[in-house]
């Protein structure tokens, strides 16, 4: 895990609230401030591509399309490289560390229970926590910082969501620039998952994945040319993917004897909780079996290495990161009771999950 800077992404982050006099936590990123500045956009509309790294990018588009021909450079996501930790991040310019958001699913003692937080459900189960993450893991975005700074911002989602649901990427683009024009819009954050759920079904190398991130760029580039004068595109991605093999881990009968309860965060980077005592029988049934594939860590490791960022920790971030934290390092994929059968994913400790894009446009 020595290769990267990750968090660079929360840096692009930080750049849009220095752009508007918000405080930031952390470093900005130097180019995208010097950009913002020299073209002084009236409006920033934040486009965020679930899954559209520079790995998924180079498989599919030409060199001389429209997002590379606009790309500003390449960027680490946060670790772990998924939806859940760097979707927070970017939108709030704090770490994973600091947010708390670390993954798809997380372990609250109270519940005694894994609940995926963007869905307040049990990952093992069928039980709903209405309300629950929200209350016990809040924390406040770029739109909702501008408005009390009365700064006029909005947001636009996918289908699912209650705030301008989308039903396709080109109702999205519209709906985000129908919204920018309005009068003294200053900000709009859109952000668009559905090339991330195909990948996951079909693989990022496969045919059903080029065809759609070209009709993305296509569709991203008719956009550009109803922009307002003055309003400036900023398009990040929140991880990559890779294609995955997958292995069952409750046939380890004996390795999944130690655990306290449930496995939790990411199929690629899990945090594992272990009865006392179990901790040898543990380290070592795992690292004979998935040595190969995954490096195993000690909470104090990860702690120490500041795996998820840097910034005041989280109160209940040690909770969450579990006994140990097993990191993939090649295209294993461990499953546990849930998942199987996906052909791509990311959350691992890959560089091909983990490298994003920066892209930039205005007419200015």
């Amino acid at each position: 895990m020595d290769w990267k800077n990750y968090g660079q992404l929360t840096e692009a982050g930080s750049s849009l609230r220095r752009y508007y006099g918000l405080q930031t936590y952390h470093n900005s990123d130097p180019d995208l401030d010097a950009w913002l500045n020299e073209k002084k956009p009236g409006c920033i509309i934040a486009l965020l591509v679930d899954a559209m790294g520079i790995s998924v990018m180079e498989k599919h588009l030409k060199r001389s399309g429209f997002f590379f021909s606009h790309l500003k450079k390449e960027i680490t996501t946060v670790f772990p490289p998924t939806t859940t930790a760097a979707t927070t991040s970017f939108r709030t310019g704090k770490s994973p560390a600091e947010n708390g958001w670390l993954g798809w699913d997380q372990y609250f003692h109270e519940m005694d229970d894994n609940i995926i937080l963007f869905r307040e459900q049990s990952q093992y189960g069928s039980k709903f926590y209405d309300n629950f993450v929200e209350l016990a893991m809040p924390y406040k975005d770029l739109v909702q910082d501008l408005r009390e700074h009365n700064i006029n911002s909005e947001s636009v989602w996918p289908i699912w969501s209650r705030i301008n649901p989308c039903a396709s990427y080109h109702d999205l683009l519209k709906t985000a620039g129908e919204i920018a024009e309005e009068d003294g819009m200053r900000f709009v954050y859109a952000y668009w998952d559905a090339f991330d759920t195909l990948m996951h079904q079909e693989g990022p190398s496969s045919r059903q994945a080029g065809k759609m991130i070209r009709e993305i760029e296509q569709e991203t580039e008719q956009f550009v040319k109803t922009l307002p004068a003055d309003c400036a595109l900023v398009i990040v991605a929140d991880h990559s993917q890779v294609d995955v093999r997958q292995k069952d881990i409750a046939l380890q009968k004996d390795m999944c004897a130690c655990f306290r309860h449930e496995p939790a965060l990411e199929p690629r980077t899990i945090a594992f909780y272990i009865k006392d005592g179990k901790e040898r029988e543990f380290v070592e049934r795992f690292n004979d079996v998935f040595g190969r594939d995954y490096h195993l860590y000690t909470h104090a490791e990860v702690m120490a290495g500041h795996f998820f960022g840097e910034g005041t920790v989280h109160p209940r971030m040690e909770e969450f990161i579990g006994d140990y934290l097993a990191v993939a390092e090649t295209d294993l994929q461990l499953v546990y009771k849930k998942g199987f059968g996906k052909k791509g994913d990311h959350a691992g400790g890959m560089k091909e999950e983990a490298i994003v894009p920066l892209i930039l446009y205005t007419k200015i």
